[in-house]
């Protein structure tokens, strides 16, 4: 039943977001997107069967603040975040939309990628 609660919660304020214009709309993208982090790392610490005691500990992090993070309910620091992920071994990262997960590889090879077009293009036209 809270799973219905939540889902009527969030359909209520999408509605109100859209009806109040597009910063409301990125805001909510914003909620959504903290939960969703902070969903993944308590499922990566449940994953290994941690306590937040025990990443705490591993983390030099207090409990308290672990269990608001998890929650929504803190801001963490890129350090913190970095202390966490390291922990739970996994990494911060950017994802483009779609899960598209971006490196600086790809990101060098679509660079590369351009500039070699941008010339071949260059020196076709002076042909």
């Amino acid at each position: 039943m809270k799973k219905d609660r939540f889902s009527d919660f969030m359909t209520e304020l999408e509605a109100e977001a859209k009806a109040e214009g597009p910063s409301a709309l990125e805001e909510l993208d914003t909620f959504r997107e903290y939960f969703r982090l902070a969903r993944e790392m308590t499922e990566a610490r449940k994953a290994k069967g941690w306590s937040q005691e025990k990443l705490a500990t591993k983390t030099g992090l207090h409990q308290s603040e672990i269990s608001d993070i998890e929650r929504g309910r803190a801001n963490p620091t890129f350090q913190t975040l970095q202390k966490l992920a390291r922990s739970l071994d996994g990494r911060i990262g950017f994802l483009a939309a779609g899960g598209t997960k971006v490196t600086a590889k790809r990101s060098r090879q679509a660079t590369v990628s351009a500039s070699a077009r941008k010339h071949h293009r260059a020196a076709a036209h002076r042909s």
